[in-house]
Order: structure tokens, then C-alpha cells, then sequence
């Protein structure tokens, strides 16, 4: 399609970091963007090493589930709520203006005109270098589930990582 000037660019979705190098291999300029699952709390597309190759290679992260469909803010982590306080914004405000800072583009879902608002809003927050860096460093008592990178059936497909993330962390922590 791309060869005969159909479409003029290419994307990728939840791939891991060897299939990201052969299409982009194989694409070159061509692959504008991937989409993977990313945010406060499971960074595993990051550790993998798929953002950073992105970030090197000009390829836009997009990120699904950026909020984990509020259950991040819900969670009430501290440096969220110190920060919320900080700059008079919501916490779901801040880990938008957080990933945008790291050249990401958060998809959210917005049924309301607030949530549309509050979003919009985000445009206009820039958070200091220091509080990117707090928000960059945190980590949790937490391992991950076996991601199944190679789509084997062995493990969780790491693009439900983020709808696993609270049952996982909470029986973690009751041990």
C-alpha cells in the first residue's frame, strides 16, 4: 500500500522490541509511530527497551490506557497527590503533562465535556524538570507477570498489563 501511494505512513501496535527493529528495518521513514501500553504504574514497554529505540529512531510513542481508566488517580499515590497539590491540578493532569513531557502522546477516553476540559487543560502545564525527574524515578514493590513478548500463550500479553496491574500488586502486597 505504502509502494503504491496509498497510504504515505506506517504505525505498529503492542510489538516487542525485535519486531520494532525489522519493521523498522523494512519501513524506514515510512514507520511514523507505535502504540504501546505505558504509564505511572507498568512501565514494561520502557524496561523492554521499546520506547527508548522508538526515542532514538523517530518513531512517536502513542500510549493506550495512559490513566488505566482512572485507576491510577484512584490509587492515590503520594508523589501524585503531593504534586496535584504543587500545581492545583488533577492527578490524571499530571501524568498527562508527565508523559507528554517525555514526547508521548497519551490517548484518553473522555465521555464528558469536564474530562475533555480537564485534558485540554493539559496543554497549558509544564511541569519542572525536578518533578519529571520524581515522577520519571518512581517504583513500586512490584514484579510484573511474565509478559508473553513472542505471543507463545506463555505469560500475559503485554498489552494487558495495565488491566492485570491491580490485582497483581495488591496480592503482592499482601504477602
Amino acid at each position: 500500500m505504502i509502494s503504491k501511494g496509498t497510504f504515505r505512513y506506517t504505525s505498529i501496535t503492542n510489538e516487542n522490541l525485535d519486531l520494532l527493529r525489522k519493521y523498522h528495518e523494512f519501513f524506514k521513514d515510512k514507520l511514523i509511530s507505535h502504540e504501546v501500553g505505558y504509564n505511572f504504574e507498568v512501565r514494561e514497554n520502557e524496561i523492554e527497551g521499546t520506547i527508548p529505540y522508538a526515542n532514538m529512531n523517530n518513531i512517536k510513542t502513542v500510549i493506550f490506557q495512559p490513566l488505566r481508566r482512572n485507576r491510577t488517580a484512584n490509587r492515590n499515590w503520594p508523589i501524585l497527590v503531593e504534586l496535584s497539590k504543587k500545581y492545583g491540578k488533577t492527578q490524571n493532569q499530571l501524568i498527562l503533562a508527565w508523559l507528554i513531557s517525555k514526547n508521548m502522546l497519551p490517548l484518553t477516553k473522555s465521555e464528558t465535556i469536564e474530562h475533555i476540559n480537564e485534558y485540554i487543560d493539559v496543554v497549558n502545564l509544564k511541569l519542572d524538570i525536578e518533578d519529571i525527574k520524581k515522577l520519571d524515578e518512581f517504583k513500586l514493590n512490584y514484579v510484573s507477570p511474565k509478559v508473553d513478548w513472542e505471543k507463545t500463550g506463555d505469560g500475559i500479553d503485554v498489552s494487558q498489563l495495565s488491566n492485570v496491574f491491580d490485582e497483581e500488586y495488591d496480592k503482592q502486597q499482601k504477602i
